[in-house]
């Protein structure tokens, strides 16, 4: 990739000549694919976060912030302008604060995290500290800022990254930072407004809820276990790769048993297996991709299509990704 009107040296001269050039990010994603960055920086701190984002927003070069790389398929030709990837990994008790509803009084003790923070650093932080609101992630991939982008979730017990959160400071594509109520999230199934609404997660308060360290590591174990054993562990795959889908359509579509599940319609689409180079359908879980040690984006990219188009042609579903795309196809 080329050098445009000097954007290197812009870089270098606002990062301390900490950026490198044409750095391949496959390391950085737990798919283990995708080609170079143009420009490659670690933010180690919110500031460094913040400093990289708005320099590259006032000079008008492209910006990508990469946390975990966990839930993100990165082409086979990089990434353009500046990939920071975010190793902010600050943690801090901020106070408590008590509300009450009818019936229940609740002290909430109140956690802040980068947005770098990988969630089971944080996870793993809030239960020795006797806080509960965050141990069924256990095991979740990624970092706090993807899990609030994504509103992470888990189903054994039901629980979402969003629930948790208190408010966030985040940086504007105006260049401007805000402190932004949960609300502002909209939070959904797989869903937050940062989808639609583009902004840098910067750090995250969490508001949650004392309770005994023994039981919420119980909790905590049970769900990794359930993690483990209801889906492939120990493999470079980037996590679901479809959504599930909407009851209505469920209905709609007369699936078996009305299931949404994205995993269990590939499943009965016969797709446990498909290959396509490297990349292979999981036979443990049908809504898992697998590289299986040499596989390119495009390898993913055409599997992909391969198993929509086979739920589409069995229950007449159109599946919609989960997998954030990054690069072009």
């Amino acid at each position: 990739m080329n050098n445009i009107s000097g954007h290197y040296e812009i870089l270098q001269a606002a990062l301390e000549g900490r950026v490198k050039k044409d750095v391949p990010l496959a390391r950085f994603t737990t798919y283990k694919v995708g080609g170079p960055a143009e420009y490659f920086f670690v933010a180690q701190t919110r500031q460094d976060l913040v400093t990289a984002v708005k320099t590259a927003l006032v000079s008008g070069i492209s910006c990508t912030v990469l946390g975990g790389g966990s839930n993100v398929l990165i082409s086979d030709g990089g990434l353009p302008g500046l990939v920071i990837r975010n190793a902010a990994r600050n943690i801090s008790l901020k106070g408590i604060k008590g509300s009450q509803t009818p019936g229940r009084k609740v002290r909430h003790v109140f956690v802040e995290a980068d947005a770098g923070v990988p969630m089971n650093q944080l996870v793993r932080f809030t239960i020795d500290q006797g806080l509960s609101g965050l141990e069924m992630h256990l095991g979740l991939p990624g970092t706090v800022g993807g899990a609030v982008y994504m509103n992470s979730k888990w189903t054994h017990p039901v629980g979402y990254v969003g629930d948790a959160v208190y408010q966030a400071e985040i940086l504007q594509p105006s260049g401007d930072i805000e402190a932004v109520p949960r609300s502002y999230f909209r939070f959904a199934y797989d869903y937050s407004i940062l989808q639609d609404k583009p902004a840098t997660v910067v750090s995250v308060v969490f508001a949650l809820e004392q309770q005994d360290k023994d039981a919420l590591w119980q909790k905590a174990n049970e769900s990794i276990a359930y993690r483990r054993s209801s889906q492939p562990y120990g493999v470079a795959t980037a996590g679901c790769v479809f959504r599930n889908i909407a009851e209505s359509e469920a209905i709609i579509h007369q699936t078996p048993g009305r299931a949404v599940s994205a995993g269990f319609l590939a499943d009965h689409a016969g797709c446990k297996g498909l290959r396509v180079g490297g990349a292979v359908v999981s036979d443990h879980h049908a809504n898992f991709i697998i590289n299986t040690g040499n596989a390119t984006a495009r390898d993913v990219v055409e599997l992909i299509e391969t198993v929509r188009s086979r739920v589409k042609s069995a229950f007449g579903v159109s599946l919609r990704e989960e997998i954030v795309r990054m690069g072009k196809f």
